[in-house]
């Protein structure tokens, strides 16, 4: 029950990327002062509680309210956040130190000590988010009131970012919110620059934010509120947005190119996730031929990305053949033409391997998401041309799609819109690792295992090649079809300043950080 509870939220914030944001919302001002922001998504949050939400564009229901220990900037690297000094201790990867800034606060008066950050992320480690379980094995001391020491049991080169938004355990709560656990589902007891305000609120319609005088950085409020609207048609948002009712949404392939040409309006585009099939039965459990690296190859070769990413995300995708995008540190040029459209070769390779007169692979994928639909069914007649039969099974919504999955019948499967935009080291976990959430069957692979912990073990001057050498491994052993990069498209006023994208990163950057002029 508890795998079951896990797998359902955190591929809900995987989905959520794509599917669960758009929005509607507010005004832009000028250089006069501080004016509204107002951002649109499609759904509401299933909680404020920063140890239950979903993240991706639902981030934005917590940044304004929640400051966290460590911030992202633009270039991608860390920046300081409650905490202004951070490093680890020793070269080997498992010890990482916090150091608080002085004189902070709470919303609610009350002073941040060491002591209240280390109940928080415990907190944290006990939620049914999709981060905790990167919080779960770490252990804490306080050497004084004002600093955390942090002790993972195995390495972690890139332990900083679970102090920043993308994972939401750095997002300290406060004492009174930790007595009170019903309470943070509706209301916010955090350190960040604005407070949820209900009574300006409808759950479900409306969020509105307004800022916290015990903030610690008054210069860094630049709205009078933020208010999140719940807008579930994106054509509606797209209007709202057109009028001036909203400043920000994340947009659709279909609704996107319905502003081109407004000078008044900005469109932002980044690759964040890769689409195709996971192969979860990598040992040939289910599917024998799966457990065969020659089979796997030969899916590989037998599909024309660039033809299926043309007629399914449009210039809203990038063919692809490795779990990793431009622009992330996993990214490999060594193995962006690995698997070129060839199904003569994907033919002899079936053969040589013992399926010469083809193989039937049960995948099952949610119908729910037109795109998905499109781009399986294109693999499907694909992989045909070869002899292998795709048998499909389509859920209607997502709850079905993850009984579908967690009944091991099927040997591959499509998470809509995927995973990645992140550092390999987190990307390639869930996939691939032995616990990891996709990993359904428990496959391991020494080669995988061994370029893994290299990266966990890995230095800054080190990191970079090892990032590359793990998304090698994975393509060199076909452990996964990839088909497209697709994109996160966010659309804004133009008025709205600071909206980007970080250098190797999938979300946004703060919605605290935007200035509007």
């Amino acid at each position: 029950m508890k795998r079951r509870t896990a797998l359902q939220v955190s591929l809900g914030v995987v989905a959520s990327l794509a599917l669960a944001a758009c929005g509607g919302g507010s005004t832009s001002g000028d250089s006069a002062g501080p004016v509204d922001l107002t951002i649109a998504l499609s759904s509401a949050p299933n909680s404020l509680d920063p140890a239950q939400i979903a993240v991706g564009p639902f981030l934005n229901y917590m940044d304004p309210a929640y400051a966290t220990l460590l911030t992202r900037k633009a270039d991608g690297t860390l920046g300081a956040g409650l905490a202004d000094k951070w490093g680890y201790v020793g070269k080997k990867n498992n010890k990482f130190e916090l150091h608080l800034r002085e004189g902070l606060k709470f919303a609610d008066g009350t002073p941040i000590t060491a002591s209240d950050v280390v109940k928080s992320l415990k907190y944290f480690a006990k939620g049914s988010g999709p981060a905790g379980a990167w919080f779960r094995p770490l252990t804490y001391s306080t050497p004084d009131s004002s600093t955390v020491e942090v002790s993972s049991p195995t390495p972690n080169p890139d332990m900083g970012a679970l102090f920043t938004p993308a994972f939401l355990g750095g997002a300290i709560i406060s004492p009174a919110g930790l007595k009170a656990p019903k309470k943070l589902a509706s209301a916010t007891f955090g350190a960040g620059p604005y407070v949820y305000d209900a009574k300006q609120s409808v759950s479900g319609d409306h969020y509105v934010y307004v800022p916290n005088k015990n903030f610690y950085d008054q210069d860094a409020i630049h709205f009078k509120k933020i208010t999140v609207r719940v807008m579930p048609n994106v054509n509606s948002q797209a209007q709202a947005l057109k009028s001036g009712q909203i400043d920000l949404m994340y947009g659709t392939p279909d609704v996107a190119p319905t502003i081109k040409g407004d000078k008044s309006l900005t469109t932002l585009t980044k690759p964040t996730t890769w689409a195709g099939l996971f192969l979860l039965d990598r040992e040939g459990t289910v599917v024998d031929g799966l457990g065969d690296e020659r089979v796997r190859q030969a899916l590989n070769f037998a599909i024309d990305r660039s033809a299926i990413t043309k007629a399914v995300y449009g210039d809203f995708g990038t063919p692809i053949s490795q779990p990793a995008m431009p622009g992330y540190d996993g990214y490999s040029p060594a193995s962006a033409d690995a698997y070129p459209y060839d199904p003569a070769k994907a033919k002899k390779l079936l053969k040589a391997a013992g399926y010469g007169k083809g193989l039937t692979i049960p995948v099952n994928y949610g119908s729910f998401d037109p795109s998905t639909t499109k781009m399986v069914q294109a693999v499907q007649d694909q992989l045909a041309q070869v002899g292998v039969k795709l048998q499909l099974r389509a859920a209607a919504n997502f709850g079905g799609w993850i009984n579908d999955l967690l009944s091991k019948k099927y040997a591959a499967t499509v998470l809509s819109p995927g995973m990645g935009g992140d550092s390999n080291f987190y990307a390639q976990q869930g996939p691939f690792t032995k616990t990891g959430i996709m990993n359904l069957f428990g496959a391991t692979d020494p080669d995988f295992d061994a370029a893994y912990a290299r990266l966990a073990e890995s230095d800054a001057k080190s990191g970079a090649a090892a990032a590359k050498d793990l998304t090698d491994v994975i393509v060199r052993e076909a452990l996964a079809l990839p088909v497209s990069a697709t994109d996160t498209i966010v659309m804004h006023d133009s008025k709205l300043h600071g909206v980007q994208f970080p250098e190797g990163g999938a979300q946004l950057t703060s919605n605290t950080m935007w200035t509007s002029r």
